[in-house]
């Protein structure tokens, strides 16, 4: 998914700069060129990168429940919002339903972050008492 919103990314990007090239010159020739507005094609695929990023991060979301170990589940958090961060910043903004898998992604990320205080602060403990005991 992500290699392909790379692709998706710098073809739109390279399609806005040709598009601010080519508006200044059809203007000078009165050639018509409002179609070349972000009001077409292009919000569509901003609108699916914004579907995308919702379908990527319920997938982490659901990858998540199935993972075991810290640094997997870390590193799976990670690669979710990253990606959501990118596609936010390519699509401006989120529609309310991505945003409700962010916020389930944010609500996961929070519970493994105490889950993982918890776990080290009962290390610790261990630790403390094998120290004391000897």
């Amino acid at each position: 998914m992500q290699a392909l919103f790379e692709k998706l990314e710098h073809g739109i990007y390279n399609l806005a700069r040709m598009r601010d090239g080519a508006t200044k010159r059809y203007r000078g020739f009165q050639i018509p060129w409002e179609w070349m507005l972000d009001n077409g094609i292009v919000n569509q695929i901003k609108l699916a990168s914004v579907k995308l990023a919702m379908k990527y991060m319920r997938r982490v979301s659901s990858e998540l429940e199935a993972v075991g170990g810290s640094f997997e589940e870390e590193e799976l958090i990670l690669q979710g919002v990253r990606f959501a961060f990118r596609v936010h910043q390519f699509a401006g903004g989120f529609d309310m339903e991505t945003m409700r898998a962010f916020q389930e992604l944010k609500d996961k990320a929070c519970s493994f972050h105490i889950q993982s205080h918890n776990q080290n602060q009962q290390q610790q403990q261990k630790l403390f008492c094998k120290t004391i005991s000897c």
